[in-house]
């Protein structure tokens, strides 16, 4: 298909999306819109595989690397320059993930352009009797995260690949592997206290199969099922803690309906009680695979329409497809080809989302991973440990950082860690400032409980809490919880 047409379809589309009110300007605040965004990682990147992907015929002593095809200016038409080459883009020196401090360049990268974390793509080798050095995968998953503690204030998942379609007792064997091996692991992210895992390819199980490893792990485990339109079932929605998609090729210019099409399955997920983590992706190209198959990049507006499509469904978070899967050209990785463009216009769309106004969340506890929160930004960092309520709290070191919850009911209480480096918030009731919380304490001190003193009038009411720092040394705020009453 031509530019011209491709012109004529993307201005129908952007006036589609401005009509149904999915422009970046127009949505709303009470759509929820996390900030939180993470990008599957792949951990395969090794020499072996960059040649099996650029084929015998590859300069590889060139310098720098050639581009190893050509393209269209929206990445599609690709014309390979080399017999068995698969790839579209490059680096100027192919980097293994085996060299010391390439996956932590990529988590530093990440992590300045606002991203929350990696869905960090692994499996093992199914036995039960695996360790750190049976598979490569296991290595660089470990290194992983020892990379994003040494960088601070990056969280990943795990994404289980079952694109072999490996037996349950496989999977089985590998999630209880991975969580007694790397429970302890800081970088990996919890949620309702649990290390996270997602299921990536859960929609191609039976019920059955899909019951079975449910059972097996989600007591420990907090299980992210990755399911389409038609296979997200009330019964199968019962089996995970939380629902994405891996939807590499959604299509605005050829399939605008997809945007209804996410939405019912965020608003599916959402009466269900759970969270919903929604598609991302800045184009992609799989021709050179043999697929045919081309999403165009548009310099950014494939990724913005996308962002703005899917924002309707309310999401909780976004899995961005990809950090680096370049074969299929669903990449952000800065390489030669596309450079910083797109890793620039996501870290620009994170910065710019709207602020989620949840609805009015029950009376009880809820703790800080609760969506009903809605945080001001990333500078609010999840931090893990078992003394606090539900297994961990919110930090911040960013003046200004803020929380809100819409709540229903007459009367709260905040629970916070404090300590000898812990400021103050500002506690303000529908825009109202009713007091100011000082969290400095002598000592280290979680689950510390302050009790609003007054008595709110029955009915819908918005909590925030705004972060201010003393001194450059008493610098922290912090959330645990909040129990409405």
């Amino acid at each position: 298909m031509n530019k011209t047409v491709y012109r004529i379809m993307g201005i129908i589309v952007a006036f589609t999306l401005a009509l149904g009110g999915f422009t970046k300007a127009q949505a709303t605040p009470n759509q929820q819109a996390a900030r939180r965004v993470y990008a599957y990682y792949y951990l395969w990147w090794s020499t072996k595989h960059w040649q099996d992907k650029l084929g015998p015929d590859y300069p590889y002593t060139a310098s720098p690397l050639p581009l190893p095809a050509t393209t269209d200016a929206d990445g599609c038409n690709p014309v390979s320059k080399y017999a068995g080459n698969q790839l579209l883009d490059v680096p100027t020196r192919l980097i293994s993930q085996d060299e010391p401090g390439a996956i932590e360049d990529d988590i530093r990268l990440a992590k300045n352009a606002g991203l929350a974390g990696f869905w960090l793509n692994w499996n093992g080798d199914g036995t039960t009797t695996q360790t750190r050095t049976t598979v490569t995968y296991t290595r660089r998953l470990a290194e992983a995260f020892a990379a994003s503690n040494r960088v601070g204030g990056f969280k990943n998942w795990v994404s289980y690949k079952a694109a072999s379609m490996p037996s349950t007792t496989y999977i089985i064997n590998d999630l209880n592997f991975l969580y007694n091996e790397f429970n302890g692991e800081t970088a990996w992210e919890r949620i309702d206290g649990k290390p996270v895992v997602t299921f990536t390819g859960s929609r191609k199980y039976s019920d059955a199969d899909v019951l079975k490893i449910s059972n097996a792990v989600r007591d420990r485990m907090y299980l992210v099922g990755d399911e389409t339109r038609s296979t997200l079932t009330t019964a199968r929605m019962a089996m995970f803690d939380a629902i994405t998609y891996y939807w590499s090729t959604q299509d605005p210019y050829g399939n605008p309906q997809s945007f209804d099409q996410i939405k019912e399955m965020g608003d599916k997920v959402h009466a269900a009680g759970k969270r919903w983590y929604a598609p991302l992706n800045p184009g992609y190209n799989s021709i050179l695979l043999g697929s045919g198959s081309c999403i165009p990049r548009k310099d950014g507006d494939t990724l913005r329409a996308v962002w703005n499509g899917n924002l309707a469904s309310n999401p909780d978070g976004w899995g961005f497809i990809s950090w680096n899967e370049i074969a299929e050209n669903s990449h952000i990785k800065p390489m030669q080809k596309w450079g910083n463009r797109y890793l620039d216009v996501l870290s620009s769309l994170i910065g710019s989302a709207p602020l989620p106004t949840p609805t009015p969340s029950a009376t009880g506890t809820l703790d800080d991973t609760n969506p009903a929160f809605a945080y001001s930004s990333s500078a609010w960092q999840n931090v893990s440990t078992s003394k606090a309520y539900g297994g961990s709290y919110k930090e911040t070191t960013k003046s200004g950082s803020y929380v809100t919850l819409a709540f229903s009911g007459q009367s709260f209480s905040i629970i916070y860690k404090g300590g000898v480096t812990y400021g103050k918030l500002d506690v303000y009731v529908d825009d109202v400032l009713v007091a100011t919380l000082d969290q400095k304490l002598s000592t280290a001190t979680y689950q510390k409980r302050w009790d609003y003193p007054g008595q709110l009038s029955a009915g819908n009411h918005t909590l925030r809490l705004v972060f201010k720092p003393v001194s450059s040394t008493i610098n922290k705020g912090s959330l645990d919880a909040v129990i409405i009453r």
